[in-house]
């Protein structure tokens, strides 16, 4: 068993010493899949806001097998690959790690399962915005009916279509707010979230099914 640790820690070191980078995004082995059954492995939850600009990560696995590693990995909106943030031991069916030093922009996360028998298995993607020193999460997008926007802060929402109307303009609370887009056209649209307390301003672009 030491051995066996042993090696799943050296398949995570680059060379130079640095855990080697995944640009694999959410692809399982197929022989892990067959265990599985076809379910999902590892299930990521959305990123939540962890106070003073951290994000917080959870997931869970579905599988009888609770040994090996999590690798913990993150994107960045000027990388086009992943990046090793932690490597965790894996114990239970479940984990939690907080990325205290999100980068400004886009971040994409997702967590990567390394079994004691040397099979693998990514979680899906999930993605967490954070401008200066606010952190704040909307989605699904595309989205259909309700948009979910998850903030530390109160904040002003603004939707605006290509051509500059503005569609929607609503004040919410710090929390989980729901946002109704049933009565919107489908097609691309520009949301705008302005943090009230700081002034800071996050502009994404949104589409609507």
């Amino acid at each position: 068993m030491r051995l066996l640790t042993h090696f799943l820690l050296a398949a995570l070191l680059c060379p130079g010493g640095w855990l080697a980078a995944q640009t694999n995004i959410g692809t399982p082995t197929p022989a892990l899949l067959s265990a599985a059954a076809g379910q999902v492995v590892v299930r990521l939850d959305e990123p939540i806001a962890a106070g003073s600009g951290k994000v917080q990560l959870q997931w869970t696995i579905n599988h009888a097998d609770k040994g090996g590693f999590y690798s913990i990995e993150r994107m960045s909106p000027t990388m086009n690959k992943f990046e090793v943030l932690a490597v965790l031991k894996s114990e239970t069916s479940y984990g939690r790690f907080i990325d205290e030093q999100p980068h400004r922009g886009r971040n994409t996360y997702r967590v990567k399962w390394l079994m004691e028998s040397g099979l693998h298995q990514y979680s899906k993607a999930v993605t967490a915005m954070f401008a200066g020193d606010m952190t704040c999460r909307f989605y699904p997008n595309p989205v259909d009916n309700m948009l979910i926007v998850r903030s530390e802060q109160p904040l002003d929402l603004l939707i605006t279509d290509a051509g500059g109307k503005v569609r929607i303009n609503t004040q919410l609370q710090a929390g989980l707010q729901t946002v109704d887009m049933s009565n919107i056209e489908k097609g691309m649209y520009i949301i705008t979230l302005t943090q009230k307390e700081s002034g800071r301003v996050l502009t994404e672009k949104l589409v609507k099914n």
